[in-house]
C-alpha cells in the first residue's frame, strides 16, 4: 500500500543537507570526467546510445562505452539514494532537490541547491 510522499519540517530537511552535499559532490565529481568520454564516443547521441539497453560498445571504444555506463550507473545510485530517503531531485545538473512539507496547512515544496548551507526557500506544490 501506497503510503504517499514523506512531509518533512524545515529542521528534519535541514538534518539531511550534509548527506545532499555528499551525494551531489560525487555527481559533480562524475559529471566531470563525461565530458571526455562522450566527446570520444562521437557525441552526446552517440553516448546515450551506448546508455541503451543491451546496446553493444562502438568497435574500438570498448573501455570508454565501459567507462560511461559506469559514471552513469554511479550517478544513477547517488540520485535513487537521495530520492530514497524521501526528498525528489529536481535537476541533476544545478542539484536541485525538494522536499515535501506544509507550509501554513498547505502543500509545499522546500527547496535547496547544491552548495547551500541549508534550507532557504519553498514553493507551492
Amino acid at each position: 500500500m501506497d503510503e504517499g510522499p514523506r512531509f518533512f519540517t524545515v529542521e528534519e530537511a535541514n538534518a539531511l543537507v550534509s548527506t545532499l552535499e555528499i551525494e551531489f559532490g560525487r555527481i559533480a565529481r562524475v559529471r566531470s570526467e563525461l565530458a571526455p568520454l562522450i566527446e570520444a564516443l562521437g557525441g552526446p547521441d552517440d553516448a546515450v546510445a551506448v546508455l541503451r539497453e543491451g546496446a553493444s560498445s562502438p568497435p574500438g571504444l570498448e573501455a570508454e562505452a565501459q567507462a560511461l555506463r559506469r559514471l552513469a550507473a554511479e550517478i544513477t545510485g547517488a540520485v535513487e539514494r537521495v530520492n530514497g530517503l524521501g526528498c525528489l531531485v529536481k535537476d541533476v545538473e544545478m542539484g536541485l532537490v525538494d522536499f515535501y512539507a506544509l507550509v501554513d496547512g498547505e502543500p509545499a515544496f522546500l527547496c535547496w541547491q547544491f552548495g547551500e548551507p541549508a534550507i532557504a526557500h519553498w514553493h507551492p506544490v
